[in-house]
């Protein structure tokens, strides 16, 4: 019975492959428990904004619903083992309507749980090629990016990076993003 199978994904943003994460889910749970644990997996707000998965590419294929950061939504509650999946099967996930964040779902196997293992859970993830904060740089010291300040790279017209301490010091007004690896 699928119920008891635990499907295992690969989830990638679609115009940064290199950037992804394996997670695995029970057939029972819902695309509700999916979409949070891609949310906590790529660092997008559990709070905000709508997302949705489909069943073929974005905008152009039917949508299971959409979820709300509640949990609540058309589409939460459908439960994986009724998508009707079978391994090798890609589908699309869209965070952020306005930001239109997309995902490439692969279903890469369907295995039997662990025992005594919580799902949905991140197995693994990209190896990070970090960057690094270029105030740290003029000072001769390698320090990991870990925001991209957008008023100075608006500004700029590059993007600039910067570590949680300059980010602070140098920049403590303006707008930045925290950078996913």
């Amino acid at each position: 019975m699928k119920k008891e199978k635990v499907y295992a994904f690969k989830a990638a943003l679609k115009y940064r492959k290199r950037l992804w994460r394996r997670i695995e889910i029970k057939g029972n749970q819902t695309l509700g428990d999916f979409d949070y644990i891609i949310r906590e997996a790529f660092n997008h707000d559990t709070w905000d904004h709508l997302s949705e998965f489909y069943s073929g590419q974005v905008w152009y294929s039917k949508g299971f619903g959409e979820i709300e950061p509640d949990g609540r939504g058309s589409g939460a509650k459908k439960q994986i083992d009724q998508l009707g999946l079978i391994e090798g099967n890609t589908m699309e996930y869209v965070y952020d309507f306005g930001d239109d964040i997309q995902h490439i779902i692969t279903l890469e196997k369907i295995v039997e749980p662990e025992k005594e293992t919580e799902y949905p859970r991140v197995v693994s993830k990209n190896k990070p090629k970090y960057r690094y904060c270029e105030s740290c740089e003029e000072q001769m010291v390698k320090t990991i990016a870990t925001w991209s300040c957008i008023e100075c790279s608006d500004e700029e017209q590059r993007e600039v990076l910067l570590c949680e301490d300059c980010l602070e010091k140098e920049h403590e007004n303006h707008y930045a993003d925290e950078i996913l690896y």
